[in-house]
């Protein structure tokens, strides 16, 4: 008997727990769980797009325009939505991790590029790799280093805020090395080294926005030292070697050179050509061309260009709108250095009216005694003054081309005299 009360107890309690148990099973199941979120999620969007107002208090007033309450909410959450959905499709920030290095990944025109500020990769518009490096606050700002589309570096070195600033390395399309050394807004500033594309060294020294400035070293193709000197807007400055003797000059000009000097019977006159600058200095004196104790008098550039900072002129009119007007202009006919002058450039190609007669011994091939020449060759020439030194260009005739020039310093012909 007492079996069967604890039986009736046992199945009492059970009827009366099942219908809890029950209900704990069904709130547990994950059925159950899911359709209860998806029907609050339902509910919300049905709330959140009945955006039909009630009455009044559901309206902002804007400028005397009523804007119903719910409707800008619900703006709101779908600009954000839309948003999210933007970034994460644009952007590399949920899965796009590099495989070598870890490095994460941005396009370019990335929206989560402006945040970075760490070293990252970018690609380019057509998806190759364009950098790798540092960035901060969306800039590519640090080392780093530029690609091609053709995956060859371009730039290896410092950044600032998206332009080479600091101490870096260029290179041509092909990848040879270009420069190396100190930039400063995408440009060449401070000291650096310029190479040819045939990977000979060309420069060595200063610069100023991109172009040679202050001191340096000039090589020729062969990489071999042909020139220590001054530079400006990416120019020798020949009037440096105004004033200077044939020893001071030797120890800057390093390249091939051919002396022509005057016979005893008919001066003491000497111009030295220095073929690997395109020049030719000037000297005279009542002492032997071979001391090195005469001063260059005037340097003649034999080019048929004049260039002085941002300006360029082959023409005489171009000349005028430099220097002014000329303080003298007339035929003339040519002297010793014009003489020589006229000659080497007929030797490359047809200069002023083709060479000036001259009758010369040849001593060794870089020593050549002139012992007559055409006094009677005409040129037209035109002087300018700038500061302290006299610019003469010599012409076939008035007007139109020059074929080279003169440097003089002023009153240079008055201390001959």
């Amino acid at each position: 008997m007492g079996n069967n009360l604890f039986s009736v107890l046992i199945s009492t309690i059970k009827s009366r727990f099942a219908a809890i148990v029950s209900r704990v099973r069904l709130w547990t199941s994950w059925n159950y769980i899911s359709t209860r979120i998806i029907g609050g999620i339902r509910d919300f969007f049905f709330k959140l797009f009945d955006v039909r107002p009630k009455n009044k208090n559901d309206y902002y007033t804007i400028f005397g325009w009523m804007l119903s309450k719910k409707l800008a909410y619900s703006a709101i959450i779908i600009i954000g939505v839309l948003s999210i959905w933007y970034i994460s499709v644009t952007t590399s920030i949920f899965s796009s991790i590099t495989e070598a290095g870890g490095l994460r990944t941005y396009a370019y025109d990335s929206v989560l590029l402006r945040l970075a500020s760490n070293r990252v990769r970018i690609k380019g518009r057509s998806g190759y790799l364009a950098y790798e490096g540092d960035v901060k606050d969306g800039y590519v700002t640090g080392q780093g280093v530029l690609y091609s589309p053709d995956n060859v570096i371009l730039y290896s070195g410092a950044f600032e805020k998206n332009v080479y600033e600091g101490q870096g390395t260029q290179y041509y399309d092909s990848g040879v090395l270009h420069y190396t050394g100190e930039f400063h807004n995408n440009l060449y500033e401070g000291q650096g080294i310029l190479y040819r594309e045939d990977g000979t060294e060309e420069y060595d020294g200063g610069f100023a926005a991109g172009l040679k400035e202050g001191t340096g070293k000039l090589y020729d193709s062969g990489g071999n030292a042909i020139f220590e000197g001054s530079f400006s807007s990416d120019n020798i400055v020949y009037s440096s070697l105004l004033g200077k003797t044939a020893g001071e000059v030797r120890s800057m000009y390093f390249g091939k050179q051919v002396l022509y000097e005057e016979n005893e019977q008919i001066g003491n006159d000497f111009a030295v050509v220095m073929n690997d600058i395109g020049a030719l200095y000037y000297a005279s004196g009542d002492e032997s061309a071979s001391d090195d104790s005469e001063k260059v008098r005037a340097v003649y550039v034999l080019s048929d260009v004049f260039r002085s900072g941002n300006m360029e002129a082959d023409e005489i009119s171009d000349l005028k709108l430099i220097f002014g007007e000329p303080v003298y202009e007339g035929n003339s006919s040519v002297i010793m250095p014009e003489a020589v002058a006229i000659n080497v450039l007929n030797n490359q190609a047809r200069a002023v009216s083709g060479r000036v007669n001259m009758d010369t011994t040849e001593v060794y091939s870089d020593d050549i005694i002139i012992n007559d020449f055409d006094t009677t060759y005409p040129v037209y020439i035109y002087t300018f003054n700038k500061g302290d030194l006299i610019y003469s260009f010599v012409c076939n005739q008035k007007g139109g081309y020059f074929d080279f020039f003169e440097i003089m310093e002023s009153g240079a012909d008055d201390e001959a005299a």
